[in-house]
């Protein structure tokens, strides 16, 4: 029932891309459901389901897709400095990161994991695959790093989707650290082509590892 309210809101405005601020609507009983599993659908069909009323994310999500043609996994970051490796997690990610002619991933029927409530997936994502993390922000500059998954993770703690990536950096991109909680992960290196289009669109292309 939330996937096809939200599909009729979206078909009715011709949006493409939808954010709620879903924690605190659900916490004050302001929404009956989380959107994790409508926004898993959305993004699968080549649209733009995003958490939190995160707009940086959101339009994160929108330019990098239409540039690879690839969903965002819009996460939360956890830096493990010893391993130079960070875990990115989150109740809501596509099946389809490839994109829309790609297989789906496997994933697992889950709750939501800070309340066990409502419907989540997790996703397993591609171990070895190179990925591209991004954040638009101040609509000025976009933060870009890329990475390699070596882990999903299935454990309890943090979100139901959890991926483990090789950075180049890690203590450098913690230290480094701004723009907000979240960041946004797609299949595939795009840094070349990221750097070209902040050329044509006036953004700063800022390298987190660097």
């Amino acid at each position: 029932r939330m996937y096809l309210g939200i599909r009729r809101v979206m078909e009715e405005e011709s949006a493409q891309a939808i954010t709620i601020n879903c924690l605190h609507l659900v916490y004050e009983n302001l929404l009956p459901a989380y959107p994790c599993l409508a926004f898993s659908r959305l993004n699968d069909e080549g649209l733009a389901g995003v958490c939190e009323a995160d707009m940086d994310s959101t339009l994160t999500q929108l330019i990098i897709g239409y540039l690879a043609g690839v969903p965002g996994f819009v996460s939360d970051p956890v830096f493990n400095t010893a391993r130079n490796e960070i875990i990115y997690a989150h109740c809501v990610a596509a099946t389809k990161m490839g994109g829309l002619q790609a297989e789906p991933e496997p994933y697992i029927i889950r709750s939501h994991a800070e309340d066990d409530k409502g419907v989540s997936l997790q996703v397993r994502m591609r171990v070895g695959q190179v990925v591209t993390v991004a954040k638009l922000v101040n609509l000025d500059q976009m933060l870009i790093s890329t990475g390699e998954i070596v882990d999903t993770p299935d454990v309890d703690r943090a979100c139901r989707t959890k991926i483990t990536t090789r950075v180049k950096h890690a203590r450098r991109m913690l230290d480094n650290y701004r723009g907000g909680l979240h960041r946004v992960i797609f299949y595939g290196d795009h840094l070349q082509a990221v750097r070209d289009l902040g050329k044509l669109m006036g953004f700063e292309v800022v390298e987190e590892d660097k």
